[in-house]
């Protein structure tokens, strides 16, 4: 491949990659005012879902709120009847926090992409799959980093 070639096919590539940014984006929005949550408390669902339980400290650390913050958010997925909390069995000084039955309702609504996607990669082969993984993966840990090093620099 030249490197004119190279240079576009990476070029269509990253900007495909910015455009799914913006496209999880309006799909966390228009979930979020589906179940009547925050985007950042649908972040928290999708964690704890994700995870079946986690502590508020995990969840504050995730998602770079102040222990105040996690806290107010615990209580507004709580009284939505989103999650609930508990004290940890073996340190009561830690809060436990998972889905409640409610929860279903928004894996319904993203249960249609999860199909899509499915059938999205089905003529992949192994090998393509491992690259699209490991890629993702990639890209992941730059956006990740990017914020990271953002939230560095403002603070």
């Amino acid at each position: 491949m030249s490197r004119r070639l190279k240079a576009q096919a990476v070029s269509d590539l990253l900007g495909e990659a910015r455009g799914l940014s913006s496209d999880f984006d309006q799909l966390s929005q228009v979930v979020s005012q589906e179940v009547g949550l925050s985007q950042t408390e649908l972040l928290a669902m999708d964690l704890i879902s994700r995870e079946g339980r986690v502590t508020a400290g995990m969840l504050a650390r995730e998602l770079h709120l102040t222990t105040g913050g996690i806290t107010g958010l615990i209580d507004r997925l709580e009284k939505a009847g989103f999650a609930r909390r508990s004290a940890d069995p073996t340190d009561r000084r830690k809060v436990i926090v998972t889905a409640s039955a409610k929860e279903r309702r928004v894996g319904e609504l993203y249960g249609p992409l999860a199909a899509d996607l499915r059938r999205a990669v089905e003529g992949y082969s192994e090998k393509e799959l491992a690259t699209l993984t490991e890629f993702i993966r990639r890209l992941r840990g730059v956006v990740s980093n990017t914020a990271e090093a953002i939230r560095r620099d403002a603070g």
